[in-house]
């Protein structure tokens, strides 16, 4: 080759790489972008890239539990709920590290079989089309894949261990199952109710039965037979044979069946009271109290055990956790994540 030839032959591949750079700057700035460190907890590094998947984890649960699209623009003392999330993250990739660093320390790691339970979980997701395509969808949503998805798991398997082994002394005496009982009795209050039910089936008789409601009220201010007018108005497929009365029960255990606001309003009642009308999603009630009692101690202690021992291990934990801190060297660089 001559070297006139030669010198069109370099000009060619010198024009081609300056060409592929100019094309793909943008990709090559976003590899350089996300492998820039945001963290570092005693040498040990998060990269941009890792922190965004966590980042779109958080912000796509953010958005599902809200209902709102908006939801990160929101402002929640002076900050928006996306620089609060971003605030926490760092908070949750820190202790991560520092847990994963003392599981090694003192030598926990996960057995075959704990891996094979993580494989399996994610080949359960797997298990139907659409089951697999919500695994998908969320996947790309966040930014991520099945093995970075399965790291996550081993991470979390890993750090409950060593909850676990740091927790494993933690007691609860009597005494304490005793002093919270007595402090905290209204957990453990029941109530026994009557209940008028006009059922709501669409938004057209929904007008239609709160003035009947209203009406229902008037008549019991009135001094009119609450029973009776559980057998003249009520729509609980089942009055015929409760006559409207529902049987003790705590506050929580119908939340389900009727809602929230449904056991608030109870529970603000004195016996022998009426309430005023309460809308539900089934509908409308109007409840009289028709008595209350307190569980006994007997009955709600392994409760208060395991209630009391789950706080107890918390802050153990959260103290474990917080002496570490104070031991190690932490380097945040939030304005690196400001895009975000």
């Amino acid at each position: 080759m001559n070297k006139k030839n030669l010198f069109l032959v370099v000009g060619i591949l010198l024009i081609s790489i300056i060409l592929s750079l100019f094309i793909f700057k943008d990709k090559i700035a976003s590899i350089i972008d996300d492998h820039r460190v945001v963290l570092e907890v005693n040498g040990e590094q998060v990269t941009k890239r890792e922190y965004k998947i966590r980042f779109n984890a958080l912000k796509e649960n953010a958005i599902q539990f809200s209902s709102r699209t908006d939801i990160l623009d929101q402002v929640f003392n002076g900050k928006t709920y996306r620089e609060l999330l971003k605030d926490e993250l760092f908070t949750i990739l820190t202790e991560e590290l520092l847990c994963l660093q003392e599981a090694r320390k003192r030598n926990i790691n996960l057995t075959k079989q704990e891996e094979e339970e993580i494989k399996k979980y994610i080949q359960e997701l797997k298990a139907n089309e659409e089951m697999r395509g919500y695994f998908n969808q969320y996947l790309r949503k966040i930014d991520s894949d099945e093995n970075h998805f399965y790291r996550d798991l081993y991470k979390t398997r890993l750090i409950n261990k060593l909850y676990s082994s740091i927790t494993s002394k933690t007691t609860v005496s009597d005494s304490e199952i005793v002093n919270y009982y007595n402090t905290n009795k209204n957990q453990f209050k029941k109530r026994k109710i009557i209940d008028i039910f006009l059922k709501v089936e669409n938004e057209e008789e929904d007008a239609r039965k709160r003035e009947i409601a209203n009406k229902i009220v008037s008549e019991l201010k009135k001094g009119e037979n609450f029973e009776k007018l559980v057998k003249k108005y009520s729509e609980d497929d089942s009055a015929s044979t409760t006559k409207g009365i529902i049987d003790y029960f705590r506050k929580g255990e119908k939340e389900a069946e009727y809602g929230s606001v449904f056991e608030e309003e109870v529970f603000k009642l004195a016996v022998g009271q009426i309430s005023n009308v309460i809308k539900t999603v089934k509908g409308y009630h109007i409840v009289k109290v028709l008595d209350e009692k307190y569980m006994p101690l007997d009955e709600v202690k392994e409760e208060i055990q395991s209630k009391l021992m789950k706080q107890k291990k918390d802050e153990a934990f959260r103290l474990y956790i917080e002496n570490l801190k104070k031991l190690s060297k932490i380097n945040v660089y939030k304005d690196r994540t400001k895009d975000l």
